[in-house]
């Protein structure tokens, strides 16, 4: 027995053929019935002729136009009834199928998914009653070194290791050393997205937080490097560091705010954080003053000579200091290094010490930053 959304497209399907066969039997128009053959004078007679003719034509051809709309119409109908079943599903509801509309929605990688969830969650305790004491698990060597992330990490540790010598000699970075830094840092994180969403939220949080922040230090690196090719990537890639620095410090006020409520908030957090919440606000401050300024990078290398050498080595040290802090957080979810040890390394050795052996080395460098 046919439903009734199967009727109506027998109907619709119908009328579109019986549309079309009549537009197949239409009379053509006459040929020659408007103007004389060659040579011969329009008369009076002739023009009136002409004119029956011609308004007989603009008629079959008004009718011809007609049913072709009609026509039209009906095969149109009949596809939108046929669209909108598909767009349901049918239910079974006490011996009758039911036909239901499905929500259609975009297909979002379960990645983007994972930001969002992770964001929102700060309900989930995650939490130890002995927060310094440590657990022990893994060794450093019995970690996976011997894939493209491991390679990678080790790659970042020789390079900062030269870095840091440069640094003492007041040595300028070169393009094959920005380039090379550039690669590596984008295999870190490229490489982790996998494995990251089988940890505790806040963690996650830190990780896609933290790669947003490392793509537009990519960008910049590769924009003083290069600034004719390069340059402008400043500006989307800062939209995702100004989204990343909103979503990752109002998920963990939030958590912090809820750690202090329920009596358990942990003080030797909060210097770590403030002194990142610094660094993120000068970084802030550098990109909008080069999203205000069109002509920044015309100007502002040439007016100030260390200028790329500033930001280059900044963003070097900063994608180590992003890089290294997601280390830590591996070395504490493995057992290889928890508890007091794994805070403090954390908060001294991927925040304040780069951050002030970068500082005491370029301070008499010629460059504003911000």
């Amino acid at each position: 027995r046919p439903s009734v959304g199967q009727l109506c497209v027998r109907s619709h399907e119908k009328g579109a053929a019986m549309s079309a066969a009549q537009l197949a039997f239409l009379p053509a128009p006459a040929a020659g019935g408007v103007l004389p053959p060659a040579g011969e004078a329009l008369g009076p007679g002739r023009l009136q002729s002409a004119s029956a003719a011609s308004a007989e034509a603009a008629s079959q051809q008004s009718s011809a136009t007609s049913v072709a709309a009609a026509a039209a119409f009906s095969v149109a109908a009949a596809a939108a009834v046929q669209r909108r079943r598909r767009g349901r599903v049918p239910r079974h509801a006490g011996g009758i199928d039911v036909l239901e509309r499905s929500t259609p929605g975009m297909d979002v990688p379960d990645e983007i998914k994972d930001i969002e969830t992770a964001g929102k969650d700060v309900a989930t305790p995650h939490w130890s009653t002995e927060p310094m004491k440590e657990k022990k698990g893994l060794t450093l060597a019995m970690l996976d070194w011997k894939d493209l992330h491991g390679a990678a990490c080790g790659a970042s540790g020789v390079l900062f290791v030269a870095e840091m010598v440069r640094f003492y000699l007041g040595q300028k970075p070169t393009d094959i050393e920005c380039y090379f830094a550039a690669v590596v840092y984008g295999i870190i994180y490229a490489s982790r997205f996998d494995g990251i969403r089988g940890l505790p939220a806040h963690f996650r949080v830190t990780f896609y937080a933290t790669t947003g922040w490392s793509f537009y230090y990519i960008a910049h690196l590769l924009a003083a490097t290069n600034p004719e090719m390069c340059a402008h990537w400043v500006y989307p890639t800062g939209i995702v560091f100004v989204a990343s620095t909103i979503y990752f410090y109002k998920h963990w006020i939030e958590r912090m705010y809820r750690h202090f409520v329920e009596d358990r908030f942990r003080p030797y957090y909060l210097p770590g954080l403030m002194g990142l919440m610094y660094f993120h606000w000068l970084d802030c401050v550098d990109l909008f003053n080069q999203w205000v300024d069109p002509t920044y990078w015309q100007t502002v290398p040439l007016t100030l000579t260390d200028q790329a050498w500033t930001i280059q080595d900044v963003r070097l040290t900063g994608l180590f200091m992003s890089s290294m802090a997601l280390f830590m957080i591996t070395l504490h979810n493995k057992g290889v290094l928890t508890g007091g040890r794994n805070t403090l390394l954390t908060v001294l050795g991927t925040i304040f010490v780069p951050a002030l052996f970068l500082t005491g080395t370029h301070a008499t460098l010629n460059a504003s930053f911000p």
